[in-house]
């Protein structure tokens, strides 16, 4: 007889089960993992994510290796790494601090960012980036789904590492890939052409660069009046440079510091993640 098959869900409602935790029901799935709610005795709520089997191994190793290796208050947790053994088979998972806030994706269905709120979160993300350059990895996947909150209205926490960069070891992306991994909407140059040697902390100022620019005015800043999103990405993988209509918004708003962080080439970007802050400072400094 074939042997039976079990979702990931079951998995967790077993783990749960063993640990004393209440089962809460999924919250969402991702390529590598699917992440349900969990509630320990106390009332903590906690994030509890399995790792799906015939995922790169590898992969899954360095996002946990990534997520212990960081220890920042702009950084989501990892408070548990351990395996449980299901069906005969061995599943790992993570417990992470449940973010009850939602994410900055959520958050921006509700509106786009007033400058304030925008220097704040960018403060944040700054700092948390320079934390990841500072162990030598580069997240590559910075957007709005992965920016959490604890609570709403407190501080932006970098989640999901699914797809983390290790400097210190060699590349798990294949050289004669076309596209790297990553989002594309939010990828730099670099990235969508998987030019694996340019790849570095600029990368993920890049997107920290589009996330900000979106959530401030709404639009990708390499889209043209008149164009679409998949436009934007075809003018960031030719190098075309942000968009006329975006520099000029930027400029307007006192903002020329996003104008340079979505630059064309990692050199053109800043040089370091103390460069970027101070610079950002300045702009808070200004308002």
């Amino acid at each position: 007889m074939p042997s039976p098959t079990f979702t990931l869900e079951s998995v967790a409602q077993a783990i749960c089960a063993a640990s004393g935790h209440t089962f809460g029901g999924g919250i969402n799935e991702g390529s590598f993992k699917e992440t349900f709610l969990a509630t320990r005795n106390d009332g903590r709520k906690l994030a509890l994510k399995v790792l799906k089997q015939g995922c790169s191994t590898e992969r899954n190793e360095r996002e946990v290796e990534a997520m212990k290796r960081c220890s920042h208050p702009n950084i989501v947790a990892l408070l548990e790494l351990a395996e449980f053994g299901f069906a005969n088979t061995k599943y790992t998972y993570l417990l992470e601090q449940f973010m009850e806030g939602g994410t900055l994706e959520d958050r921006l269905k509700g509106g786009l960012l007033n400058r304030r709120d925008l220097l704040a979160l960018g403060d944040e993300l700054i700092r948390a980036l320079g934390h990841i350059a500072e162990k030598e990895l580069v997240h590559r996947d910075f957007k709005p789904a992965n920016i959490l909150y604890a609570v709403a209205g407190g501080e932006a926490l970098v989640g999901d590492f699914g797809i983390v960069r290790d400097l210190r070891r060699e590349s798990l992306t294949k050289t004669f890939l076309l596209q790297g991994p990553g989002t594309p909407f939010f990828a730099a140059p670099e990235q969508l052409n998987n030019e694996k040697s340019l790849i570095d902390w600029r990368t993920d100022q890049f997107a920290i660069g589009v996330t900000l620019s979106i959530a401030h005015f709404g639009v990708h800043p390499y889209r043209e009046d008149g164009e679409d999103d998949g436009q934007a990405i075809a003018r960031v993988a030719t190098r075309s440079g942000p968009a006329a209509r975006f520099i000029r918004e930027a400029t307007s708003a006192n903002l020329p510091v996003l104008v340079k962080m979505v630059s064309r080439w990692p050199a053109e970007r800043f040089r370091t993640p103390g460069n970027l802050l101070e610079e950002w400072k300045k702009q808070a400094d200004e308002s």
